[in-house]
C-alpha cells in the first residue's frame, strides 16, 4: 500500500468483537507504522465526526487542497454502522439517486454503490476529502452481505466500489480487492473498482472470472502532477490499466473532471494518444470539474493555472460570493468547449470506443449528440451504470 504521514490513529472499540476486524486493523497499523492506536468509543467517534463535517463546511463547503495535511492523517479504524446510518458511521452502501441528480439538471442512473472507506490518500485538490480517513475493518461483513443486495436490486448488474476512497491505494493490506473480487468471481454480477492508483499488482492473480471491471480515473499530464497531489502520473495510471487488462480485467477510463489548465488542449491529445497506444477501454466517460464553490476552488488550488476565459470566470465568482454547489461550475458554452475537444481527440484515435456524458444536461446531450451517437439520454452506457456490463449493446467489443 502506499505510505503516509499519520497523526494520530484510534481503532473504535467494536473492531475489538471481530478476529477479522482485529488482523485487518493490526496490518494497516503495521504497514503504515503506526506503533500505538488509541481507543474509542462509537459515540465518542459520532462526536469527533461531527467536529470534522463542522470544520469541512463551517462556512461552505471546502475543498481537499484547502485543508492542511503537513501534520498527516488522523486515521480510524472501525467498522459498518448498523443499520446502515450514513449520519453515524460507514454504511455498507450508498445510494446514487437519478431523481436528485435531475433536480440540477443532470441526466445520471440510480445504483446502490458499495462502501469500505471515507478519506483518501491522493489529495485531489478539487475533491471533498479532508485529513480525516475512516476505514471499515469488517469487510467480511460487506461481502457476506451481498447475495441479499443481488436479491433485493435484481435489476442491478454492475456495482461501484469505492468513491468515497480509493480502496487501491490500501492494497493488498487492506484486503478488499481479494475479497469482493472473489466474491463477484461466484455471482452473476459485477464489480467495479474505481481507482486512479498504479498500485495494481495484488489484483493480477486473483481469479477474477471476467466479473470485475477496472475503472481510472484519467488527466491531462500536469493536472495529474500538480492539481492530483499524490496520485501517480497519467502514464503510470496507463500503465496499469494496461497491466490489469493482460490479466484479462475488462478497463474503463474516466476523463474526470477535466480542469482546463493552460494547455490542456494539446494535453488532451497527448493523453489520449498515449491511452490508445497502450489499452482499449470498452467505453469512456467524460466530465469538467464541478460540485463545488468558485472560491472553495481558488482556495483549493492556484486558480492561475487555469487557461483564461476560465481563470477570469472563477475569480469573477469568488470575488462575487458564489455560493452554487451544484454540479455546473462553468456555464454550458465553457463546458461544451471541454468536452468537444475531449471527444474529437477520442474519435481522432479510436473512433468507435463509445463515449458518455457523466451527469450532464440534456442540452448537452443534444448539443454533442452527433459525437456520441448511437449514446442518447435514454439509452447509453457509461463506465459505473447499473447496468453497463461487458455485454451491453452500446459497448465496445474486443476489449484486449
Amino acid at each position: 500500500m502506499y505510505k503516509f504521514p499519520v497523526k494520530r490513529m484510534y481503532w473504535l472499540d467494536s473492531v475489538a468483537q471481530d478476529p477479522r476486524a482485529m488482523a485487518r486493523a493490526r496490518r494497516l497499523s503495521n504497514a503504515l507504522g503506526v506503533a500505538s492506536s488509541e481507543m474509542m468509543s462509537r459515540g465518542e467517534f459520532r462526536e469527533r465526526a461531527a467536529e470534522w463535517a463542522r470544520a469541512r463546511s463551517d462556512s461552505y463547503p471546502r475543498r481537499t487542497g484547502s485543508f492542511d495535511y503537513s501534520g498527516g492523517w488522523t486515521v480510524v479504524l472501525g467498522t459498518y454502522a448498523e443499520g446502515g446510518d450514513v449520519g453515524e458511521d460507514l454504511p455498507l452502501v450508498g445510494y446514487r439517486s437519478a431523481a436528485e441528480q435531475a433536480k440540477m439538471g443532470g441526466i445520471c442512473r440510480s445504483g446502490l454503490e458499495l462502501h469500505c472507506a471515507y478519506g483518501c490518500y491522493h489529495r485531489c485538490a478539487y475533491c471533498f476529502c479532508d485529513p480525516h480517513f475512516l476505514i471499515a475493518v469488517d469487510l467480511e461483513r460487506l461481502a457476506e452481505a451481498l447475495p441479499g443486495y443481488f436479491a433485493r436490486y435484481p435489476s442491478q448488474l454492475l456495482f461501484k466500489f469505492d468513491n468515497l476512497t480509493d480502496t487501491i491505494a490500501l492494497e493488498p493490506e487492506l484486503g478488499a480487492s481479494d475479497l469482493l473480487v472473489r466474491s463477484f468471481a461466484e455471482s452473476d454480477r459485477y464489480l467495479l473498482l474505481y481507482t486512479k492508483s498504479d498500485n495494481v499488482e495484488h489484483l493480477l492473480d486473483i481469479p477474477h472470472k471476467g466479473r470485475t471491471i477496472v475503472n481510472w480515473s484519467l488527466s491531462p499530464l500536469t493536472q495529474s502532477r500538480v492539481i492530483e497531489v499524490n496520485a501517480p502520473e497519467m502514464p503510470a495510471r496507463i500503465g496499469a490499466m494496461r497491466r490489469c487488462q493482460k490479466a484479462g480485467y475488462t478497463i474503463r477510463a474516466r476523463f474526470s473532471p477535466i480542469v482546463p489548465l493552460v494547455g490542456w488542449r494539446d494535453e488532451m491529445t497527448g493523453l489520449v494518444d498515449l491511452l490508445f497506444s497502450s489499452v482499449r477501454p470498452d467505453v469512456i466517460s467524460i466530465d469538467v470539474v464541478g460540485w463545488c464553490q468558485a472560491r472553495a476552488l481558488a482556495e483549493a488550488m492556484d486558480i492561475s493555472l487555469l487557461e483564461s476565459p476560465f481563470r477570469e470566470h472563477v475569480g469573477r465568482l469568488a470575488r462575487e460570493g458564489h455560493e452554487g454547489t451544484d454540479k455546473y461550475l462553468f456555464p454550458h458554452e465553457m463546458r461544451l468547449a471541454i468536452l468537444e475537444h475531449a471527444v474529437r481527440e477520442i474519435r481522432r484515435r479510436a473512433g468507435s470506443v463509445p463515449v458518455a456524458l457523466c451527469n450532464e444536461t440534456a442540452g448537452m446531450w443534444e448539443a454533442l449528440g452527433h459525437e456520441l451517437s448511437p449514446m442518447t439520454p435514454a439509452n447509453y452506457a457509461c463506465t459505473c451504470g447499473p447496468d453497463c456490463v461487458p455485454d451491453h449493446p452500446l459497448l465496445a467489443r474486443g476489449n484486449t
